[in-house]
This record gives structure tokens, sequence and C-alpha cells, in this order.
């Protein structure tokens, strides 16, 4: 095999590799969300960073509030609302797939009677 061809199967071979290792976007999708815990779960208070965020959604019952904390790139508060209470589902909205998954704490809960619970008792679960 001559030099030339040799290095153009080597300039293609790490262009297929490159493109196989990319962690950028792929595309707008929707990933779902759901805050587990007690049953009588009515609103929460989410922090989330995710690179690539463009919004959130409710799902059911559930409506969403959100805003981009200021001055923290790629993060934000979101509270989720669902009045008859019971786990709050939710969407969110991002502009591709990325190797790093989000960051999601629950910040703040109440329960249907309006009454604070302990955030230690729900966790978020996600589906893409």
């Amino acid at each position: 095999m001559s030099a030339f061809p040799r290095r153009l199967l080597l300039a293609a071979l790490a262009a297929v590799s490159l493109q196989a290792c990319e962690t950028g976007p792929h595309g707008p999708r929707t990933v779902n969300g759901t805050v587990v815990g007690t049953a009588d779960l009515a609103a929460a208070v989410l922090d989330v960073t995710w690179t690539g965020i463009q919004g959130f959604e409710g799902h059911g019952s559930t409506q969403v509030y959100s805003a981009p904390v200021a001055g923290e790139k790629d993060r934000y508060r979101v509270i989720l609302v669902a009045p008859a209470g019971g786990n709050l589902t939710f969407g969110i909205q991002i502009d591709g797939v990325y190797l790093q998954g989000p960051v999601i704490t629950v910040v703040d809960a109440a329960g249907s009677d309006n009454l604070p619970r302990s955030v230690a008792n729900f966790r978020v679960l996600l589906e893409q």
C-alpha cells in the first residue's frame, strides 16, 4: 500500500472515530421526570442544572413554572404544582443528548394540606 492511500485510510478512520465519540447535541427532545415520595405531594421546588435546556412542561395535572438562575449558566429553578396531590410529573425540553446528565435537587416541598414536607423523602426519577 502506498503512502497516499494509507494516509487517506487513516484520515477516514480518524473522522469515523471522532463522530462516534461526539458528546454534543443529537436533536431536540423531551426527558420526562417524576418527583416521587409521599402520596400527598402537591408542590415542589427543584434546582435543575443541565446543558441544553430549552424549557419545562407539565404532564397530567402538574403545572410548571421556571426561571433561569441569574449568573449561573444552565441552571434553573422550577416550581411544580399539582393541586390533587401525588407524584409530580414534568418534562425537560433539551436541544440534544449530552454525555453528562442533569443534576436535580428537590429544594422545597409541600403536601396537599399546604404544609411543608421534608425534602429528604423525595427523589426525581428521569425517563429518557
